[in-house]
């Protein structure tokens, strides 16, 4: 199949151009300028600016999906004068137009990359599925839920099938943001008060989301639907440590820490945000994915911690 691929020089695009490339699919890239290698990836086409959308009527025509991983990701320190309508330009209004643009090839099918934040920040007693009301938290979140709302508008206009996927944190040996502090943090072997921080998270591996995504591609039945994707199993961080350590030749040095203490220590800082976040459950249940697709993810929690772990290259 002819697959479009948007934001392949990311952190996923790169381990999925790879992975459809290797499944004898054809991949036609979308990418920041400067952005080139993308290994493994047939790469016919690099947009010179992503706004610009006068480069999908070259590419668009003949493809039979679209996977639509390029957006506007959390930012730790927003210089925005209004992050808001910046995440909604990039996250909902690019989404929109590239969508409508792929309607009017004859795109047959629309594959989304949404987040967990659009269900919520954390359980209430429950792990997150499909069916549950939507509850987004922050800035990026909302533009997300919007996004989704536009991406069914107009699959119901078009008759166009759509996939939207929530996935959770995602990992792997070269993950930015949250996770790659975790990485440095593994690498320097720093002693950590985390023992005690025992709260359930569902993570998902790179390795799991670009084989799931696969599974969307080959897809025969006309499909418009919405997954929850993660791991089949659930971590806590003194275990994400642990195998990350394990990758890396590196024993984790954690220890009991009482969390009264922890909370206040953080408070001083104006960090509790940051307690929290390390702190909350969140856990979602997969099994519409495993159902209705038949997916079985390749590696466990473990095994991709541990990969990710060997594979990781110190950088400053």
């Amino acid at each position: 199949m002819n697959i479009l691929v948007t934001g392949a020089s990311g952190f996923v695009g790169r381990y999925l151009c790879k992975h459809l490339d290797q499944a004898g699919h054809h991949v036609i890239a979308v990418a920041r300028p400067g952005s080139l290698p993308i290994e493994g990836a047939k790469v016919e086409k690099i947009a010179s600016n992503f706004d610009d959308f006068n480069f999908v009527e070259d590419v668009l025509p003949g493809c039979d999906v679209v996977i639509h991983l390029a957006g506007r990701a959390h930012i730790l320190k927003d210089t925005s004068e209004d992050p808001l309508n910046e995440f909604r330009r990039v996250n909902v209004e690019i989404t929109e137009k590239l969508m409508l643009k792929a309607a009017k090839c004859g795109v047959r099918r629309f594959i989304f990359i949404s987040s967990i934040g659009v269900n919520g920040n954390r359980n209430s007693g429950h792990p997150f599925t499909e069916n549950d009301v939507e509850n987004p938290h922050d800035l990026y979140a909302i533009s997300k839920i919007e996004a989704e709302q536009a991406v069914r508008k107009i699959a119901e206009q078009s008759g166009m099938e759509y996939i939207i996927i929530r996935p959770v944190l995602i990992y792997g040996p070269n993950a930015p943001g949250n996770f790659g502090l975790l990485l440095k943090l593994a690498f320097k072997r720093l002693p950590l008060p985390f023992l005690y921080l025992s709260a359930k998270r569902s993570l998902l591996s790179v390795w799991n989301l670009v084989d799931f995504l696969t599974v969307c591609v080959n897809y025969k039945n006309v499909i418009r639907e919405t997954f929850l994707i993660a791991d089949e199993q659930t971590t806590d961080l003194a275990e994400i440590f642990r195998n990350l350590g394990e990758g890396m030749g590196k024993k984790q040095i954690i220890f009991p820490f009482p969390t009264k203490i922890l909370i206040a220590i953080c408070s001083l800082f104006h960090k509790k945000h940051l307690y929290d976040k390390l702190n909350s459950e969140l856990v979602v249940d997969v099994n519409k994915a495993k159902n209705m697709l038949n997916w079985n993810p390749p590696y466990s929690t473990p095994e991709a911690l541990i990969k990710t772990g060997k594979e990781y290259i110190w950088t400053e």
